[in-house]
């Protein structure tokens, strides 16, 4: 049976005071608790640009924190790895070294933390954003190429430090998860499968499930709607569940007569639709067992 989860940021946001390092890390600690007392939540997803972002407030004394609270409510732990402004897969080498100088210290920031998986973007904004901008043929097939090389080169550097098997690879809005999926094989990592990202491709998310079920160990599930502005899909994603239309009821069917056992986060950024988003899966579940 999976197990469900959040992150803290539907509770106390991505913001942070450095020049009150200790308020802050007893409100995201804070945060935390709530996930797993007040909303009965057994797996707390550690959002890992804030030690980037903040890192006078969120240091390894932090997450010495974090591992005390651990213990004490016996809650498991995933890691979302650092996303926001690096890019593992730049052609510009600098910047590729320090995304995977950044990879590195945030797992050796919470190393006294115990965490079942680690999700990781191969490649960040920008390099979604020019590939978007690439027409087919022979120049789009060298640059992506090239990116793909670079990929490559910092999942294998992450591989030094982690188990290949803890690292989950998400899939993400952009054209590139055939990419995604060779690397994974190749060097024998886990998926992460976004159920709400599938949607910007539209794709079948139970045919997903289906293809790499074996592969994946952990899901992020939020809702999606995808409505089309003339030749380009337009996308809302991490909405509430309900509030979209991703049929999210299939999908944990699906991974129940899968047995999935690993965690399954809802990605949502307010508290309002972790509170709607719970609800409905109450409901959804008290109907399921009704019928039964």
């Amino acid at each position: 049976m999976f197990k469900l989860g959040t992150t803290t940021l539907a509770l106390a946001g991505w913001l942070a005071d450095p020049s009150q390092p200790e308020q802050s890390q007893h409100q995201r600690l804070d945060a935390m608790r709530r996930v797993v007392q007040d909303y009965g939540l057994p797996v707390v997803e550690l959002s890992l640009d804030l030690p980037m972002v903040h890192p006078t407030v969120f240091d390894v004394g932090f997450y010495e924190g974090v591992a005390e609270l651990q213990r004490e409510l016996g809650f498991a732990c995933t890691a979302h790895l650092p996303f926001l402004w690096i890019e593992p897969s730049s052609l510009n080498e600098t910047i590729r070294q320090a995304s995977v100088e950044s990879l590195h210290r945030a797992v050796e920031l919470t190393r006294s933390v115990v965490i079942e998986t680690y999700v990781l973007h191969l490649w960040g904004l920008a390099t979604a954003l020019i590939t978007a901008q690439l027409q087919a043929g022979p120049e789009r097939q060298a640059i992506m190429g090239a990116l793909g090389v670079q990929a490559e080169r910092s999942l294998a550097d992450l591989c030094e430090i982690l188990e290949p098997r803890d690292i989950c690879i998400e899939n993400l809005e952009d054209s590139h998860l055939e990419l995604t999926l060779t690397l994974a094989n190749r060097h024998q990592t886990s998926l992460c499968f976004d159920v709400g990202h599938l949607a910007w491709r539209g794709d079948d998310p139970l045919e997903f499930l289906r293809r790499h079920g074996d592969r994946i160990r952990e899901v992020h599930l939020h809702d999606a709607a995808r409505q089309q502005a003339g030749t380009t899909p337009a996308v809302r994603d991490h909405l509430a569940l309900g509030d979209g239309q991703i049929d999210y009821r299939a999908v944990l069917d699906t991974l129940e007569e899968m047995r999935f056992g690993g965690a399954v986060i809802l990605e949502v950024n307010s508290e309002a639709d972790l509170q709607k988003s719970l609800e409905r899966l109450r409901q959804t579940r008290a109907t399921t067992g009704a019928r039964r």
